[in-house]
């Protein structure tokens, strides 16, 4: 009996129907009131869908874009004020909030006046909210006179922290609409918003900043979580750049400030805007005078910063137009060998060393270039050229008065090219943007891109120049050839000697390593051969200097030519040309080493360089 009431219960069992676990209890969303028709509407330009009540977001928003105050502030204001509890705030809830909106930037403007009232009488004058203004978000002192007439008509008034507050909410204004203009252009993917690698490539070319640095800006500002930068959230963006930038540039200053001022005068800003990308005076001459907001003839660290971004967006655009002449494949970008094609030609690098500057600049690592990375790489290979010049600065100077004229150059130029004396004058009179009648490490740069230029339009130069190097490099190779029997005769007369010659002899006699390292030496080195005696200066075409497309050598190929750091603008100036003879060295880093944008020591500060004149005493 118990059995069969054992398997009833069995079947009673496997005959139910099986057990649904209960549903977790669920929180139903508050609902929205009714609009109270009693109650006036609330303001169209917070309520954005229309609906005539004003959820989180909106007011969320809407504190944003005035005030910069984060969503958890507002939203626990939010709560606060949302008397009837249903997520959404009516005209009279609004109101409520709103004057705890407007406390909370009064009293974040009062924290903030403390930090630019530079005369600490706790107002806020025109001359202080100009220089702020300037400082964090870039704008002139004309649009900021423009912007307090609108708080207080009076200029030599002073505002309090609830008039102060006013003027933070219409600067603002103007920098989100700055933003927007940005956005424009920005947003590749058309979709009203700015992804953190369209950031990265506006921080890159604005500042040269790398992604690591990007990413850390990018979550900063991104208020509202989602991984995008609305206009507001990407004005907040810019101020960061815009403050890198005036940290960078103050580093910068050091450097370049060759008659320790802490200002940067047009001489300096010349002399290293012209070495780096080189701009003359008559391309400099607007953007110094556009940077210099107090028109007092120099530049201060905040002032040089955005001289810095003007001289950057020049080079930028230059980059462009030289893409489109060197993008042999027509994809919009520039690969290694187009950017080595380009190299030789121009300043005859080495392909190593092009390889070195090209993976420098760039950025990504995609392996081309693009316009910001090219003008990025275009200024590595000029300061690579301009220290080729510097180190090979004897040789224009043929009569050793540590000056390179004309003439020097006109006989150099026609021994070996038989380029006729006014084409050299008339290149030289072109780059020697000083009128100084002799030309500097840059200068010379200068000119032997016009000489290869004119070179390669004749031909039969070209011909020529080539034809009369194979003859050097045979007559060197034959040089070579003697030096080898001579060492080896003598080294074997050395093993034949009695020992204690042989001990005499082998501390003055080169070792068989050291006669290989020189054979290198020599093959590498010279293109011809080169009088070893400083006194001896030889007028004949064996002492010029390689300018046309006679091979680079190879020796010049130095580290120190890939310690440019990989931001991309005038923030590391290191000096890439000393005129004298006096050299000044440089550490060797590897180029994928961490290099600090501005080398700061008091051992590579800047000399004062921009022409070098006569033989000292």
């Amino acid at each position: 009996m118990r059995l069969l009431a054992l398997l009833a219960l069995f079947e009673a069992a496997i005959s139910a129907p099986p057990l649904v676990p209960n549903p977790p209890a669920t929180t139903a969303a508050p609902q929205p009131l009714p609009v109270d028709p009693n109650l006036p509407p609330v303001d169209k330009s917070v309520d954005l869908d229309g609906d005539g009540r004003l959820s989180l977001e909106e007011v969320q928003y809407a504190a944003f874009v005035h005030h910069g105050l984060s969503g958890t502030v507002v939203q626990d204001m939010f709560n606060e004020v949302d008397h009837n509890k249903d997520g959404y705030l009516n005209s009279a809830e609004f109101n409520d909030i709103r004057a705890l909106v407007l406390a909370k930037a009064e009293n974040a403007a009062l924290r903030y006046m403390q930090s630019v009232d530079t005369d600490k009488n706790k107002l806020l004058s025109l001359q202080e909210a100009q220089a702020y203004i300037l400082k964090d978000h870039g704008i002139g002192s004309r649009d900021v006179e423009r912007i307090w007439k609108l708080v207080v008509p009076n200029t030599s008034a002073e505002l309090d922290a609830q008039q102060f507050s006013k003027l933070r909410r219409r600067i603002r204004g103007m920098t989100i609409r700055l933003a927007r203009q940005i956005m424009k252009i920005a947003d590749t993917d058309g979709d009203g918003r700015i992804s953190q690698s369209e950031a990265q490539a506006i921080a890159f070319e604005q500042e040269g900043l790398g992604a690591g640095d990007v990413a850390q800006m990018f979550a900063s500002v991104d208020d509202n979580n989602d991984g995008e930068l609305n206009a507001p959230e990407f004005a907040d963006f810019e101020r960061i750049v815009r403050a890198r930038a005036v940290e960078t540039s103050k580093k910068a200053l050091r450097v370049v400030d060759t008659d320790a001022s802490n200002t940067l005068t047009m001489d300096e800003a010349r002399r290293i805007a012209f070495e780096h990308y080189g701009f003359d005076e008559n391309t400099l001459g607007p953007f110094f005078d556009q940077a210099d907001e107090n028109e007092d003839g120099q530049l201060d660290a905040v002032e040089f910063a955005g001289f810095r971004s003007v001289i950057r967006n020049k080079a930028v655009r230059n980059a462009a137009l030289v893409l489109k002449e060197i993008d042999l494949d027509g994809d919009g970008m520039v690969s290694l060998s187009e950017a080595e094609e380009k190299t030789k030609r121009e300043d005859d690098m080495d392909s190593q060393e092009t390889a070195a500057l090209f993976n420098i600049a760039d950025q990504n690592k995609s392996g081309k270039l693009d316009k910001v990375e090219l003008a990025d790489f275009i200024r590595l290979v000029r300061l690579s050229a301009i220290r080729f010049a510097t180190d090979h600065f004897k040789e224009f100077d043929m009569n050793h008065d540590r000056l390179v004229t004309v003439d020097e150059l006109a006989q150099l130029i026609e021994n070996k090219y038989n380029v006729p004396y006014d084409i050299t004058r008339e290149f030289f009179a072109k780059v020697d943007i000083d009128a100084s009648g002799d030309l500097i490490p840059a200068e010379i740069v200068d000119f032997r891109h016009e000489i290869r230029k004119f070179v390669a339009l004749h031909p039969s130069l070209a011909a020529a120049a080539q034809k009369e190097e194979q003859e050097d490099r045979e007559s060197v190779l034959a040089k070579q050839r003697e030096d080898i029997i001579t060492t080896t005769t003598s080294t074997s007369s050395t093993t034949t000697a009695p020992r204690t010659t042989a001990s005499t002899t082998s501390s003055t006699s080169p070792s068989p390593s050291t006669t290989t390292t020189h054979r290198r030496r020599m093959t590498t080195t010279h293109a011809r051969p080169i009088s070893t005696t400083s006194e001896t200066v030889s007028t004949v075409s064996t002492t010029y200097p390689t300018l046309l497309p006679s091979t680079r050598r190879k020796v010049t190929f130095r580290k120190h030519s890939t310690l440019i750091p990989q931001t991309n603008d005038i923030e590391e100036p290191n000096n890439p040309a000393a005129f004298g003879v006096k050299t000044h060295q440089q550490p060797v880093q590897d180029a994928d080493a961490g290099v600090e944008d501005v080398d700061i020591s008091a051992s590579t500060r800047v000399p004062q360089v921009w022409k070098h004149r006569g033989p000292t005493s």
